[in-house]
């Protein structure tokens, strides 16, 4: 069996540019702490680390003081009550924002139907800097999620679906949350720098940190 030497059009896809050197030094000189807190703690994978402070911090924020250490679950938990969150993450540059629900099943889509369950899409700019929380629950969330599961039932597909920031909080009726370090119309003018129709969002969706209190 012998190579080809084809002209495919996925070779000609997306922008290499020369390394940045001093990009490089910098950054690994940043992150070697960083690493050491992953020796320390034993947690040494790196996505899996880095998602574990996201919803941690997050999950803090919304009074879910429990974080699941395991794959299969939601991701936290209130001490005191059986109540369940499950935080999804979105990046301020991404052309989207919207909580990806990934290998869902009928369990998972049967839980949204239930009061206990909670979600949240945490709009993050960089690694470390949270800007919004988007966050509440809808039982309709659950029946989204069924009709998606049952419409590749009995075939090799997954059912890997998407919720924007928009549906959620103009359709199921959730909150924009500012995290302590910023106010409510600084998240509101940076939703409507992101897409003009948040101008038609209701001011009241927008909640500051301190009124907060678990909407």
């Amino acid at each position: 069996m012998e190579f080809k030497n084809q002209d495919l059009p996925i070779f000609k896809k997306g922008k290499y540019v020369k390394i940045d050197d001093s990009f490089i030094s910098e950054t690994v000189k940043i992150l070697q702490p960083l690493y050491d807190i992953q020796e320390k703690y034993n947690k040494h994978d790196t996505d899996t680390f880095i998602n574990e402070v996201r919803d941690s911090l997050v999950g803090r924020y919304l009074g879910f003081e429990l974080i699941n250490e395991q794959k299969h679950g939601f991701d936290g938990k209130k001490t005191e009550t059986e109540e369940y969150l499950e935080v999804k993450q979105a990046s301020f540059s991404s052309g989207t924002w919207g909580g990806t629900f990934n290998d869902t099943n009928l369990e998972k889509a049967e839980a949204f139907k239930d009061k206990k369950t909670h979600l949240v899409v945490a709009i993050w700019d960089g690694m470390t800097e949270l800007l919004a929380m988007v966050y509440g629950q809808n039982p309709a969330i659950g029946y989204f999620l069924e009709e998606a599961v049952n419409r590749v039932a009995n075939t090799s597909t997954r059912s890997t679906q998407s919720l924007s920031v928009g549906k959620l909080v103009k359709e199921y009726g959730f909150k924009i949350i500012a995290p302590p370090t910023k106010n409510k119309e600084e998240v509101r003018e940076l939703f409507i720098s992101k897409s003009s129709s948040f101008r038609a969002v209701n001011s009241s969706a927008f909640v500051d940190f301190d009124e907060f209190t678990g909407v």
